[in-house]
Protein backbone atom coordinates (compact mmCIF):
# COMPACT_ATOMS: atom_id res chain seq x y z
CA UNK A 1 0.00 0.00 0.00
CA UNK A 2 2.88 2.60 1.01
CA UNK A 3 4.86 1.54 -2.32
CA UNK A 4 1.28 2.22 -4.65
CA UNK A 5 0.72 5.74 -2.81
CA UNK A 6 3.72 6.65 -3.22
CA UNK A 7 4.36 5.96 -6.77
CA UNK A 8 1.36 7.90 -7.88
CA UNK A 9 2.21 11.32 -6.89
CA UNK A 10 5.98 10.85 -8.12
CA UNK A 11 4.63 9.35 -11.51
CA UNK A 12 2.86 12.05 -11.99
CA UNK A 13 5.46 14.47 -10.92
CA UNK A 14 7.83 12.31 -13.50
CA UNK A 15 4.72 12.88 -16.12
CA UNK A 16 4.99 16.56 -15.61
CA UNK A 17 8.53 16.73 -15.50
CA UNK A 18 8.99 15.17 -18.62
CA UNK A 19 6.82 17.64 -20.23
CA UNK A 20 8.32 20.24 -18.52
CA UNK A 21 11.45 19.06 -19.99
CA UNK A 22 10.08 19.51 -23.26
CA UNK A 23 8.61 22.92 -22.37
CA UNK A 24 12.23 23.89 -21.90
CA UNK A 25 13.48 22.58 -24.84
CA UNK A 26 11.38 24.29 -27.17
CA UNK A 27 11.67 27.66 -25.51
CA UNK A 28 9.30 29.25 -23.45
CA UNK A 29 7.45 31.77 -26.17
CA UNK A 30 9.82 31.30 -28.62
CA UNK A 31 8.82 34.64 -29.81
CA UNK A 32 9.70 36.44 -26.80
CA UNK A 33 13.28 35.79 -27.50
CA UNK A 34 15.74 38.02 -29.97
CA UNK A 35 18.68 36.28 -31.49
CA UNK A 36 21.14 34.13 -29.73
CA UNK A 37 23.50 36.74 -31.13
CA UNK A 38 21.12 39.85 -29.51
CA UNK A 39 20.90 37.51 -26.26
CA UNK A 40 24.40 36.57 -26.27
CA UNK A 41 25.71 40.45 -25.92
CA UNK A 42 23.08 41.29 -23.73
CA UNK A 43 23.97 38.98 -21.19
CA UNK A 44 28.14 39.75 -21.42
CA UNK A 45 27.03 43.49 -20.91
CA UNK A 46 28.44 43.82 -17.56
CA UNK A 47 28.13 47.55 -17.64
CA UNK A 48 24.72 48.23 -17.67
CA UNK A 49 23.72 51.93 -16.47
CA UNK A 50 21.60 51.75 -13.38
CA UNK A 51 18.26 51.83 -13.79
CA UNK A 52 18.16 50.51 -17.30
CA UNK A 53 17.39 46.60 -16.83
CA UNK A 54 15.31 45.39 -13.82
CA UNK A 55 17.40 44.05 -11.11
CA UNK A 56 17.00 40.50 -11.88
CA UNK A 57 18.76 37.80 -10.00
CA UNK A 58 22.23 35.84 -11.35
CA UNK A 59 22.06 32.64 -9.30
CA UNK A 60 22.33 29.81 -12.39
CA UNK A 61 21.18 26.82 -10.16
CA UNK A 62 23.22 23.37 -10.62
CA UNK A 63 21.72 20.49 -8.33
CA UNK A 64 24.01 17.90 -6.18
CA UNK A 65 25.26 14.82 -8.19
CA UNK A 66 23.75 11.73 -6.94
CA UNK A 67 25.14 8.93 -5.47
CA UNK A 68 25.13 5.66 -6.60
CA UNK A 69 24.29 2.39 -5.07
CA UNK A 70 23.66 -1.13 -5.23
CA UNK A 71 20.14 -2.71 -4.99
CA UNK A 72 20.43 -5.09 -1.93
CA UNK A 73 17.73 -7.31 -3.11
CA UNK A 74 15.71 -6.36 0.16
CA UNK A 75 12.07 -4.33 0.12
CA UNK A 76 13.29 -1.43 1.36
CA UNK A 77 16.79 -1.60 -1.07
CA UNK A 78 13.73 -1.27 -4.40
CA UNK A 79 12.54 1.93 -2.40
CA UNK A 80 15.87 2.90 -2.18
CA UNK A 81 16.14 2.34 -5.86
CA UNK A 82 12.92 4.02 -6.93
CA UNK A 83 13.64 7.06 -4.41
CA UNK A 84 17.02 7.74 -6.59
CA UNK A 85 15.48 7.44 -9.97
CA UNK A 86 12.43 10.21 -8.76
CA UNK A 87 15.24 12.00 -7.34
CA UNK A 88 17.10 12.25 -10.68
CA UNK A 89 14.32 13.42 -12.19
CA UNK A 90 13.52 15.79 -9.92
CA UNK A 91 16.94 17.31 -11.00
CA UNK A 92 16.74 16.84 -14.52
CA UNK A 93 13.47 19.35 -14.11
CA UNK A 94 15.47 21.70 -11.84
CA UNK A 95 17.99 22.12 -15.03
CA UNK A 96 14.88 22.54 -17.48
CA UNK A 97 13.73 25.15 -15.21
CA UNK A 98 17.13 26.72 -14.49
CA UNK A 99 17.61 26.43 -18.51
CA UNK A 100 14.51 28.25 -19.33
CA UNK A 101 15.21 31.10 -16.75
CA UNK A 102 18.34 31.78 -17.71
CA UNK A 103 16.81 32.33 -21.06
CA UNK A 104 14.24 34.28 -20.22
CA UNK A 105 16.42 36.65 -18.23
CA UNK A 106 18.73 37.24 -21.37
CA UNK A 107 15.74 37.85 -23.24
CA UNK A 108 14.68 40.78 -20.42
CA UNK A 109 17.94 41.78 -20.69
CA UNK A 110 17.75 42.44 -24.03
CA UNK A 111 14.10 44.05 -24.39
CA UNK A 112 15.24 46.34 -21.52
CA UNK A 113 18.39 47.91 -22.90
CA UNK A 114 17.15 48.27 -26.18
CA UNK A 115 14.03 49.98 -24.74
CA UNK A 116 16.37 52.00 -22.15
CA UNK A 117 18.21 53.38 -25.52
CA UNK A 118 15.44 54.37 -27.02
CA UNK A 119 13.60 55.83 -24.75
CA UNK A 120 16.84 57.67 -24.22
CA UNK A 121 17.17 58.94 -27.49
CA UNK A 122 13.70 60.39 -28.07
CA UNK A 123 14.22 61.77 -24.47
CA UNK A 124 17.50 64.08 -25.80
CA UNK A 125 15.59 64.75 -29.24
CA UNK A 126 12.73 66.28 -26.83
CA UNK A 127 15.46 68.06 -25.31
CA UNK A 128 15.83 70.30 -27.86
CA UNK A 129 12.37 70.25 -29.58
CA UNK A 130 11.09 68.72 -32.28
CA UNK A 131 7.84 69.32 -34.41
CA UNK A 132 4.78 68.15 -32.63
CA UNK A 133 3.12 64.76 -33.49
CA UNK A 134 7.03 63.90 -35.72
CA UNK A 135 5.93 60.54 -36.72
CA UNK A 136 9.43 58.88 -36.53
CA UNK A 137 9.44 60.04 -32.79
CA UNK A 138 6.11 57.90 -32.31
CA UNK A 139 7.96 55.29 -34.45
CA UNK A 140 10.56 55.26 -32.43
CA UNK A 141 8.15 55.26 -29.12
CA UNK A 142 6.36 52.09 -30.69
CA UNK A 143 9.53 50.21 -30.71
CA UNK A 144 9.78 51.16 -27.21
CA UNK A 145 6.48 50.03 -26.63
CA UNK A 146 7.24 46.70 -28.22
CA UNK A 147 9.73 45.86 -25.93
CA UNK A 148 8.13 46.53 -22.98
CA UNK A 149 5.35 43.98 -24.23
CA UNK A 150 7.74 41.36 -24.85
CA UNK A 151 8.89 42.46 -21.14
CA UNK A 152 5.53 41.85 -19.70
CA UNK A 153 5.19 38.70 -22.20
CA UNK A 154 8.20 37.74 -20.17
CA UNK A 155 6.62 38.11 -16.54
CA UNK A 156 3.65 35.93 -17.69
CA UNK A 157 6.16 33.24 -18.75
CA UNK A 158 7.77 33.62 -15.93
CA UNK A 159 4.90 33.49 -13.64
CA UNK A 160 3.97 30.09 -15.48
CA UNK A 161 7.34 29.08 -14.25
CA UNK A 162 6.90 29.57 -10.92
CA UNK A 163 4.02 27.81 -10.60
CA UNK A 164 5.98 24.43 -12.32
CA UNK A 165 8.56 24.64 -9.94
CA UNK A 166 6.55 25.20 -6.79
CA UNK A 167 4.90 21.71 -7.76
CA UNK A 168 8.54 19.79 -8.35
CA UNK A 169 9.50 21.71 -5.26
CA UNK A 170 5.80 20.13 -3.39
CA UNK A 171 7.15 16.47 -4.82
CA UNK A 172 10.85 17.20 -3.65
CA UNK A 173 9.27 17.62 0.10
CA UNK A 174 6.94 14.91 -0.38
CA UNK A 175 10.49 12.52 -1.17
CA UNK A 176 12.06 13.30 1.53
CA UNK A 177 9.28 12.77 3.68
CA UNK A 178 9.27 9.06 2.28
CA UNK A 179 13.09 8.55 2.68
CA UNK A 180 12.44 9.19 6.25
CA UNK A 181 9.71 7.50 7.01
CA UNK A 182 11.39 4.20 4.89
CA UNK A 183 13.96 3.80 7.87
CA UNK A 184 10.76 2.67 10.25
CA UNK A 185 10.16 -0.22 7.23
CA UNK A 186 11.30 -3.71 8.63
CA UNK A 187 14.14 -6.31 7.13
CA UNK A 188 16.45 -3.65 5.94
CA UNK A 189 19.74 -4.25 6.44
CA UNK A 190 22.63 -2.24 7.44
CA UNK A 191 23.45 -1.09 3.87
CA UNK A 192 19.93 0.10 2.95
CA UNK A 193 20.15 2.98 5.82
CA UNK A 194 23.43 3.97 5.18
CA UNK A 195 21.86 4.53 1.13
CA UNK A 196 18.48 6.11 2.72
CA UNK A 197 20.83 8.35 4.89
CA UNK A 198 22.83 9.57 1.86
CA UNK A 199 19.38 9.57 -0.26
CA UNK A 200 18.05 11.76 2.65
CA UNK A 201 20.49 14.57 2.50
CA UNK A 202 21.13 14.61 -1.54
CA UNK A 203 16.80 15.15 -1.41
CA UNK A 204 17.14 17.69 1.47
CA UNK A 205 19.51 20.16 -0.77
CA UNK A 206 17.77 19.56 -3.73
CA UNK A 207 14.39 20.95 -1.98
CA UNK A 208 16.90 23.88 -0.38
CA UNK A 209 17.86 24.77 -3.81
CA UNK A 210 14.24 24.12 -5.19
CA UNK A 211 13.17 26.91 -2.56
CA UNK A 212 15.76 29.14 -3.46
CA UNK A 213 14.99 28.75 -7.50
CA UNK A 214 11.62 29.55 -6.66
CA UNK A 215 12.17 32.34 -4.62
CA UNK A 216 14.51 33.60 -7.24
CA UNK A 217 11.56 33.49 -9.83
CA UNK A 218 9.12 35.29 -7.23
CA UNK A 219 11.45 38.10 -6.70
CA UNK A 220 12.61 38.20 -10.16
CA UNK A 221 8.65 38.50 -11.16
CA UNK A 222 8.00 40.91 -8.64
CA UNK A 223 11.39 43.53 -9.63
CA UNK A 224 10.44 42.99 -13.52
CA UNK A 225 6.50 44.13 -12.76
CA UNK A 226 7.90 47.31 -11.01
CA UNK A 227 10.04 48.22 -13.79
CA UNK A 228 7.32 47.93 -16.31
CA UNK A 229 5.18 49.64 -14.57
CA UNK A 230 8.04 53.04 -14.49
CA UNK A 231 8.17 51.81 -17.95
CA UNK A 232 4.76 52.18 -19.16
CA UNK A 233 4.66 55.61 -17.33
CA UNK A 234 7.28 56.71 -19.05
CA UNK A 235 5.83 55.84 -22.41
CA UNK A 236 2.24 58.12 -21.70
CA UNK A 237 4.67 60.83 -20.61
CA UNK A 238 6.88 60.52 -24.04
CA UNK A 239 3.38 60.01 -26.13
CA UNK A 240 2.30 63.36 -24.82
CA UNK A 241 5.72 65.09 -24.92
CA UNK A 242 6.08 64.37 -29.07
CA UNK A 243 2.64 65.29 -29.45
CA UNK A 244 3.53 69.06 -28.40
CA UNK A 245 7.18 68.67 -29.93
CA UNK A 246 9.16 69.00 -26.00
CA UNK A 247 9.65 67.63 -22.92
CA UNK A 248 10.63 68.94 -19.70
CA UNK A 249 9.54 72.18 -18.14
CA UNK A 250 11.99 74.08 -19.42
CA UNK A 251 11.77 73.60 -23.08
CA UNK A 252 9.16 76.09 -25.52
CA UNK A 253 7.20 73.83 -27.59
CA UNK A 254 8.18 73.93 -31.72
CA UNK A 255 5.34 74.91 -34.09
CA UNK A 256 2.95 77.65 -35.03
CA UNK A 257 0.26 75.58 -32.64
CA UNK A 258 2.17 75.48 -29.34
CA UNK A 259 4.47 78.55 -29.31
CA UNK A 260 3.27 82.31 -27.74
CA UNK A 261 0.73 82.64 -30.16
CA UNK A 262 -1.30 79.23 -28.75
CA UNK A 263 -2.46 81.77 -26.06
CA UNK A 264 -5.92 83.59 -27.44
CA UNK A 265 -8.48 84.96 -25.56
CA UNK A 266 -9.90 83.08 -22.64
CA UNK A 267 -12.64 80.61 -23.89
CA UNK A 268 -15.99 80.49 -22.59
CA UNK A 269 -15.97 77.83 -20.38
CA UNK A 270 -18.98 75.59 -19.27
CA UNK A 271 -18.02 76.03 -15.74
CA UNK A 272 -18.94 78.59 -13.31
CA UNK A 273 -15.75 78.84 -10.97
CA UNK A 274 -12.65 77.53 -11.81
CA UNK A 275 -11.26 73.93 -10.85
CA UNK A 276 -8.07 75.29 -9.51
CA UNK A 277 -6.37 78.36 -9.20
CA UNK A 278 -2.80 78.88 -8.92
CA UNK A 279 -1.53 82.39 -7.77
CA UNK A 280 2.04 83.48 -8.06
CA UNK A 281 2.07 86.22 -5.46
CA UNK A 282 5.27 85.10 -4.10
CA UNK A 283 8.40 82.93 -4.76
CA UNK A 284 7.93 80.06 -4.38
CA UNK A 285 4.16 78.85 -5.06
CA UNK A 286 4.05 75.33 -4.26
CA UNK A 287 0.87 74.25 -6.42
CA UNK A 288 1.23 70.41 -7.82
CA UNK A 289 0.04 68.46 -5.17
CA UNK A 290 -3.20 70.81 -5.29
CA UNK A 291 -2.99 70.70 -8.84
CA UNK A 292 -2.53 66.75 -8.83
CA UNK A 293 -5.47 66.18 -6.92
CA UNK A 294 -7.71 68.25 -9.02
CA UNK A 295 -7.07 66.46 -12.44
CA UNK A 296 -7.12 63.40 -11.19
CA UNK A 297 -10.36 64.36 -9.76
CA UNK A 298 -11.21 65.76 -12.62
CA UNK A 299 -10.59 63.02 -14.64
CA UNK A 300 -12.31 60.27 -12.63
CA UNK A 301 -15.34 61.90 -12.89
CA UNK A 302 -14.80 62.53 -16.68
CA UNK A 303 -12.17 60.68 -18.62
CA UNK A 304 -12.71 62.75 -21.72
CA UNK A 305 -12.78 65.97 -19.77
CA UNK A 306 -11.04 68.91 -21.79
CA UNK A 307 -9.10 71.43 -19.66
CA UNK A 308 -8.98 75.61 -20.03
CA UNK A 309 -5.84 76.89 -19.12
CA UNK A 310 -5.59 80.18 -18.54
CA UNK A 311 -3.04 82.62 -17.97
CA UNK A 312 -4.49 85.80 -16.19
CA UNK A 313 -1.90 88.48 -15.80
CA UNK A 314 -2.87 91.78 -13.72
CA UNK A 315 -3.68 95.19 -15.49
CA UNK A 316 -0.08 96.70 -14.82
CA UNK A 317 2.27 93.91 -15.48
CA UNK A 318 3.38 92.03 -18.32
CA UNK A 319 1.59 89.41 -19.45
CA UNK A 320 4.36 87.01 -20.19
CA UNK A 321 4.96 86.01 -16.45
CA UNK A 322 1.27 84.93 -16.21
CA UNK A 323 2.12 82.82 -19.52
CA UNK A 324 5.09 81.48 -18.74
CA UNK A 325 3.36 80.15 -15.92
CA UNK A 326 0.98 78.82 -17.58
CA UNK A 327 3.11 77.11 -19.99
CA UNK A 328 4.92 75.20 -16.83
CA UNK A 329 1.41 73.90 -15.77
CA UNK A 330 0.48 72.59 -19.08
CA UNK A 331 3.68 71.05 -18.75
CA UNK A 332 2.99 69.55 -15.15
CA UNK A 333 -0.50 68.36 -16.46
CA UNK A 334 1.52 66.71 -19.69
CA UNK A 335 3.85 64.80 -16.82
CA UNK A 336 0.77 63.63 -15.00
CA UNK A 337 -0.66 61.40 -17.92
CA UNK A 338 -3.02 63.90 -19.54
CA UNK A 339 -3.18 64.25 -23.15
CA UNK A 340 -2.13 67.40 -25.14
CA UNK A 341 -4.96 67.25 -27.10
CA UNK A 342 -6.78 68.20 -23.94
CA UNK A 343 -5.28 71.11 -23.03
CA UNK A 344 -6.29 74.30 -23.89
CA UNK A 345 -4.47 77.61 -22.97
CA UNK A 346 -5.55 81.15 -23.08
CA UNK A 347 -4.92 84.32 -21.50
CA UNK A 348 -6.67 87.50 -20.57
CA UNK A 349 -5.62 90.50 -18.26
CA UNK A 350 -7.17 89.75 -14.45
CA UNK A 351 -8.07 92.81 -11.89
CA UNK A 352 -5.50 91.75 -9.24
CA UNK A 353 -2.10 92.54 -8.40
CA UNK A 354 -0.51 89.64 -9.11
CA UNK A 355 -0.51 86.67 -12.02
CA UNK A 356 -2.27 83.69 -11.34
CA UNK A 357 -3.35 80.21 -13.64
CA UNK A 358 -6.96 79.34 -13.76
CA UNK A 359 -8.31 76.30 -14.53
CA UNK A 360 -11.76 75.37 -15.90
CA UNK A 361 -13.01 71.87 -16.97
CA UNK A 362 -15.77 71.38 -19.97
Amino acid sequence: MTNSVFKTPLAMAAMFIISGCAYSSDALFPSLFGSDKQESMAVQDSDFEEGAVPALGSTNFEPVEISEGNNTGTFVGQKVVTFRNELTQLQSSIRANNATLQQIRASVINNALQYHKTTGTIEAKLQVGTTPGNPQMFAMLESAQNNVQVMNANTNALTQLAGKIAADTANTDYLVDAIRAAYTISGAVDEDHRQLHILENEASQTSVLMNSLLNEVNSDIARQKQYINTANDTIVNLSSAIKVGSYGVNNVPMGPAYNATRFGAAPTVSSSSPLFVAKFNKAGVNYKDGLKKAVESAQAKKPSVVFDVVAVSPASGSSAVAKNNATQIFQDMIDMGVGADRINLSAKVGTGSSSEVQIFVR
